[in-house]
């Protein structure tokens, strides 16, 4: 069962492992009063699980809000709530744990709490590395990239997870900007001007806008050249580095400022000026090099982000640029964009670009052009959908989805289906599915875990991230979101567990399933918020 609770008007399914129940019971924690009833219905086996003997049982037309159990066979199960701020602490939480990986600042008790830290990180002056130097900038250089988030579980700073992260948190706002202008999450800025959000994106601009190099080339990532060790933030003095340019990083930094420019023009507007100069710089000398894949240099063990296709970079960063410019150029180059449009990833990230054409291209786009590309969405859209036949969790998670960060493929499709409502009367089968795939972010899954730290009642404790290993609290930093199973053991730990969808561990030792990350925190704040501000609009 989710281990946050449900919506009154969502769907709502638990999955029963029993060979002989037949039908449940739905009871009022208070008194005990039955308050629903019915059959268990047999769900089919998941080739990707262990599990056997599942049933379904669907309460999903039960709509009265308050705390219950369900009861089988005379077993209760823990207790869940019904109602419509269900999700408005997961949410905030989610969104304050970017304010906790902060880099370059400390973190005082008045907005950490117990995670309160001393700064470190600062940034001032940090190496260029010989991979990312030219005859006009040498490897003896220094320079400043203050700020910016720490990436995963690790303390670098990584330009294009960074990008996909920082872009997924400007579209929730975007969207939903009455919804988040009132959101306060008790950050150092809450009483500006800026929303709560668009302060903490932000933090995380600030540091993108240092990365780009005199030429308009972005640097790849700022890291050690070894792993950090188990060590708090300020305990990790060794030498920093700016390491490689790429043609990903630099259209990646150059989408992401020119959707800044957009949303920051009212509260900002001499910086996102100064963003979208940058923009347009970053996109020309992708221009210039338009097949310049990052290299590991040989001394450098810190994470890779590798790509050598840009197709998909080049329709973002495009398509973000003609909205923000509506120059021409731009036009002509996505006019003749033959690009296949897949479920958002950090090494994928066309249908970013899609997403923002559709939601604001209907006037400076040809009306065949928008309309084709409406379909685009639609046609993924239904692509994901039909996913969830193969599933007893009724979520649209095949065996290719299981990779390192599933939870954040999960959340992607569920944040492409959000999308593709807004251009379709579809609007419950599409809820539908978002609903159940939040259902089993939060518990409703093979692993009985709400993969969200501090969220719900048995969460990871241990997660991949040196922060809450290193300090003295026992539990991890709050809403956090961690990788989820896969069968890749790329840490050779010991599972359990093969099976793709049953393969997780709650242990620091588990960097491929229980590892954190921006860009897959990112997409649990965009769908928790529409789901939050779809309420709202209803009140």
């Amino acid at each position: 069962m989710s281990q946050v609770g449900y919506l009154p008007n969502s769907s709502k399914l638990a999955i029963v492992s029993s060979p002989v129940a037949t039908h449940f019971e739905i009871k009022r924690k208070i008194d005990h009063a039955v308050r629903y009833e019915g059959m268990l219905e047999k769900a089919k086996k998941w080739p990707l699980s262990h599990e056997s003997n599942l049933f379904h049982a669907n309460f999903g037309d039960f709509t009265e809000q308050d705390e219950f159990y369900l009861e089988i066979e005379g077993i209760p199960s823990m207790s869940f709530t019904i109602g419509n701020s269900v999700y408005v602490e997961p949410h905030r939480a989610a969104i304050k744990s970017f304010y906790f990986n902060r880099s370059g600042t400390s973190l005082a008790p008045a907005h950490a709490g117990k995670w309160a830290r001393p700064v470190g990180h600062l940034d001032e002056e940090v190496s260029v590395h010989s991979s990312a130097t030219t005859t006009s900038l040498d490897s003896y250089a220094v320079l400043a990239s203050k700020k910016g988030w720490y990436d995963a579980g690790d303390y670098g700073k990584y330009t294009v997870n960074s990008a996909i992260a920082t872009y997924t948190l400007l579209a929730a706002y975007e969207h939903n900007p009455q919804y988040y202008d009132k959101l306060i999450t008790n950050i150092p800025e809450t009483k500006n001007d800026l929303p709560d959000l668009l302060d903490e994106v932000r933090w995380n601009l600030d540091w993108l806008a240092t990365m780009q190099r005199y030429d308009g080339a972005a640097f790849h990532k700022l890291t050690t050249l070894e792993w950090p060790g188990k060590v708090m933030p300020h305990e990790d003095v060794e030498q920093r580095f700016v390491i490689g340019v790429s043609t990903s990083a630099s259209l990646d930094l150059a989408a992401t400022l020119a959707v800044a420019s957009r949303v920051y023009q009212e509260h900002e507007p001499e910086l996102a000026k100064q963003w979208l100069v940058q923009a347009e710089k970053a996109w020309e000398w992708a221009q210039q090099n338009p097949d310049t894949p990052y290299i590991q240099p040989n001394d450098v063990k810190s994470g890779e982000y590798g790509d050598s296709t840009f197709d998909d970079e080049f329709f973002w960063a495009t398509a973000e640029l003609y909205i923000a410019t509506e120059n021409p150029r731009y036009l002509d180059y996505l006019s003749n964009s033959h690009i296949e449009f897949t479920v958002p990833g950090w090494a994928d990230v066309e249908t970013l670009g899609l997403i923002s054409l559709l939601t604001h291209g209907k006037d400076l786009l040809p009306s065949l052009l928008y309309e084709k590309w409406k379909q685009a969405l639609l046609s993924l859209a239904d692509a994901i959908s039909n996913q969830i036949t193969t599933s007893p969790y009724r979520i649209p998670m095949e065996e290719a989805d299981f990779v390192w960060g599933s939870n954040s493929v999960l959340l992607n499709k569920a944040m492409v289906l959000l999308t593709a409502r807004r251009f379709t009367n579809n609007n419950k089968g599409y809820l539908d599915i978002v609903h159940q795939s939040i259902a089993y972010i939060f518990g409703t899954n093979p692993t009985g875990f709400s993969f969200v730290t501090g969220i719900g009642n048995r969460t990871p404790m241990s997660p991949h991230h040196r922060i809450s290993e290193s300090d003295s609290v026992e539990a991890p930093i709050p809403g956090m979101l961690v990788g989820g199973p896969h069968s890749g053991h790329q840490d050779k730990c010991s599972y359990p567990y093969p099976m793709p969808a049953d393969s997780y561990i709650d242990n620091w030792c588990s960097f491929s399933t229980n590892e954190v990350a921006i860009n897959w925190n990112a997409p649990l704040v965009y769908v928790l918020g529409e789901l939050n501000a779809l309420l709202d609009k209803r009140k």
